[in-house]
């Protein structure tokens, strides 16, 4: 069985209601995911649920090709359940080895997997975020996960990924190819059967060197990939915290300033008070000389 490469950290998480809080934060604008989620972990601590607040705590801000897969699963649910029920046909077509229809159902597997790509792409934009080249990818990458695993598909419908998915090994594609080859085969005379035995001994291990070349490089990659994405996602909230630190800060300095006018204001009205009383006095003093000097 293909194994599904989460690009992000699975949660483990018993409160019954983290589920539908994870889901609001991760739909919600990822420009304030932070703010958003430290405050659902202050409110859960309040009330006494450190589990819940610790959870929370825990959540990261979803990637933007992540997030725009979480506004489809959210607002397309029905869509998104199309894409689903095409990845068990095409399942069942592979057990059952029919090539004939597999080849009809990749067909409508491109097709979906563009739409809802674009699906996902259109409320990116509408909700002030659009994707980049390398996002789009990363959408159609998730969706295609969806489709050919049931429990990426169970992740994409939940509306809570942080991180892409990555379908990896041999899974429905390549038994697809296979069996739409075998199929195609049925109709041929086996023109293989006359090549020697050895020769085709040497191509298999060439093949399988090949592969597991291929493997090695691609499991490199891969987890290069992962690293790489880890640390930018630190390095994302680690700016995220900064710039709210940096706003109360800003915030602080401008009460600072504001106290500091008022404070110079009442400076000037003291002086001003202080230069009238000093001339009522030179005043009245100059009065009583005067009447004493009669």
């Amino acid at each position: 069985m293909a194994d599904i490469a989460h690009l992000g950290e699975p949660w483990h998480v018993e409160p019954v209601n983290f589920e539908q809080i994870a889901r609001d934060l991760c739909t919600a604008d990822p420009a304030g995911f932070v703010a958003a989620r430290d405050r659902e972990a202050a409110e859960a601590k309040q009330r006494g649920d450190d589990d819940l607040a610790a959870a929370l705590k825990k959540l990261r801000k979803p990637t933007t090709a992540a997030w725009a897969v979480n506004l489809l699963a959210a607002r397309e649910p029905a869509a998104l359940s199309t894409l689903l029920d095409l990845g068990e046909r095409l399942r069942s077509a592979q057990r059952e080895l029919r090539g004939d229809d597999i080849r009809g159902l990749a067909g409508e597997r491109t097709e979906i997997l563009r739409d809802l790509t674009d699906r996902a792409a259109a409320l990116a934009g509408e909700h002030g975020h659009p994707l980049t080249p390398t996002g789009r990818q990363q959408v159609e990458q998730t969706l295609t996960a969806a489709l050919s695993d049931p429990a990426a598909g169970h992740e994409v419908q939940s509306a809570t990924l942080t991180k892409p998915l990555e379908y990896s090994g041999f899974g429905l594609d390549e038994l697809a190819v296979a069996a739409m080859r075998r199929t195609a085969q049925r109709t041929e005379k086996p023109r293989r059967a006359a090549e020697p035995l050895a020769e085709l001994r040497e191509e298999l291990r060439r093949s399988d060197a090949q592969l597991g070349e291929a493997a090695d490089a691609l499991e490199a990659a891969e987890r290069a990939q992962r690293e790489a994405e880890d640390r930018c996602e630190e390095l994302r909230d680690e700016i995220d915290e900064l710039r709210e630190q940096l706003a109360q800060r800003r915030g602080a300095l401008e009460h600072a300033e504001d106290e500091q006018r008022e404070l110079r204001r009442s400076a000037k009205a003291a002086r001003q008070r202080r230069e009238r009383a000093q001339r009522d006095r030179d005043a009245v003093a100059e009065r009583l000389r005067n009447a004493e000097a009669r």
